[in-house]
C-alpha cells in the first residue's frame, strides 16, 4: 500500500487531474512559465555538495545496504546454500563483500558485485566490464536498497533541524496518507529508510506537534525527479517571501485551500498553476476561469475569487 501511495503522491505533485467545460469562452490561454532564477538555491547546492553520485567501482569492502523487499530480488544470485524464501529480508543489511571478473562464455570478462547477509552470499552480473563501469561512473539499479552511508549523512545533516515543508502530501507511521499543511517550519526528527521507490522517509514534527513524514530521494532518477529534497523542503522561511498576504488567506494556503476574496496570487500559491485558463465576457464585464485537470475550478473578477469548486 505504501508504494502504491507514493506513485499516487508523485502524480499529484506533477499536476492535478480531470476537467471543467460547462461554460462558454474565448478560447484556452495558456499561462505563461514562470522565470526561474539561475542562481543555484541553497537545496540543490546542498544536495551537490554532500550527495555526489558515484560509480560501484568506488564502493570499499563492507559497504551496507539496507533492504527494502520481503523477498529475494530477481536481479540477484544467491550462492550455495540458498536464502530460504519462508524468511522476511526486509530490514536487513547487504553488505558488499568485492568483486570478481568473469567470462562465462570466453568473450569478454565482465563485473559480477558479491554481496553476503547474515552468512549467505548473493552475486549481482553488472553484464559490464570495468573499463565501461570505470567510464559510465555505473552503479546498478538495485531498487531494495537503499544507501546506508547516505542515509547516515542525511541524518547527521538533517535531524534537529528547522526545515520549511512544501508539500501537504504527509504519510503517518503506517505508510498511509493524511491531509497535512505546506509552508509551515518542521523539526526533522530522524532521517529513516523509505522504499524501493524513494529510499528515505524523513519524519518530522510540526508547529503543533504533529508528527508525520515524507518520501523522498537523495539523488535525482527517472523514478525519483519529481520527489527530491529540493521539490519537498526550503532552508528559508517561504512566509518572508509574502509579507503582503494577510494571515487568514495565508493559513487558507498552507491547507491547499482558497476562499472568497483571495488574488490569483495567493490561489496560484495555495492551489498551483491551473491547467487551463478562459476569459468570458458577461454582461457586467469580463470573468477569468481557472480550470485544474482534478475537476476544481475557480472564477475571478477584478482579480479577485468570486467563486469556486475544489
Amino acid at each position: 500500500m505504501r508504494i502504491n501511495l507514493i506513485y499516487i503522491t508523485i502524480l499529484s505533485l506533477l499536476s492535478m487531474t480531470s476537467c471543467f467545460t460547462g461554460v462558454e469562452s474565448t478560447g484556452k490561454i495558456t499561462l505563461p512559465e514562470e522565470n526561474r532564477a539561475e542562481k543555484q538555491s541553497p537545496e540543490d547546492a546542498f544536495i551537490e555538495s554532500y550527495f555526489v553520485p558515484q560509480g560501484c567501482d568506488s564502493w570499499r569492502v563492507g559497504k551496507a545496504f539496507y533492504y527494502t523487499d520481503e523477498k529475494l530480488s530477481f536481479v540477484f544470485q544467491a550462492e550455495r546454500p540458498t536464502f530460504p524464501d519462508s524468511v522476511s529480508l526486509k530490514g536487513k543489511i547487504f553488505t558488499y563483500t568485492g568483486s570478481v571478473e568473469e567470462s562465462p562464455f570466453g568473450g569478454e570478462k565482465k563485473v559480477v558485485l558479491l554481496f553476503e547477509c547474515e552468512g549467505y552470499k548473493f552475486r549481482y552480473d553488472t553484464d559490464k566490464t570495468r573499463a565501461e563501469i570505470a567510464r559510465m561512473k555505473y552503479t546498478p539499479l538495485i531498487p531494495p536498497f537503499i544507501d546506508l552511508d547516505d542515509l547516515n549523512m542525511a541524518r547527521s545533516l538533517l535531524k534537529g533541524r528547522t526545515l520549511y515543508i512544501k508539500t501537504p502530501m504527509w504519510y503517518d507511521r503506517n505508510g498511509d496518507a493524511i491531509d497535512g499543511r505546506k509552508l509551515i517550519p518542521v523539526e526533522v526528527l530522524d532521517i529513516r529508510p523509505g522504499n524501493n521507490v524513494l529510499p528515505v522517509e524523513v519524519w518530522f514534527k510540526d508547529d503543533k506537534g504533529n508528527e508525520a513524514g515524507v518520501f523522498m530521494s537523495l539523488l535525482t532518477s527517472a523514478r525519483s525527479q519529481y520527489i527530491t529534497f529540493d521539490r519537498l523542503f526550503s532552508f528559508e522561511n517561504p512566509r518572508l517571501q509574502y509579507k503582503e498576504i494577510q494571515d487568514e488567506a495565508w493559513e487558507q494556503i498552507t491547507l491547499s485551500r482558497v476562499k472568497a476574496g483571495m488574488t490569483k496570487a495567493e490561489c496560484k500559491l495555495s492551489l498551483g498553476n491551473p491547467d487551463e485558463v478562459k476569459k468570458i465576457p458577461t454582461y457586467s464585464g469580463l470573468r477569468e476561469q481557472w480550470i485544474y485537470n482534478s475537476g476544481a475550478y475557480l472564477f475571478f473578477v477584478d482579480g479577485l475569487l468570486t467563486e469556486y469548486r475544489l
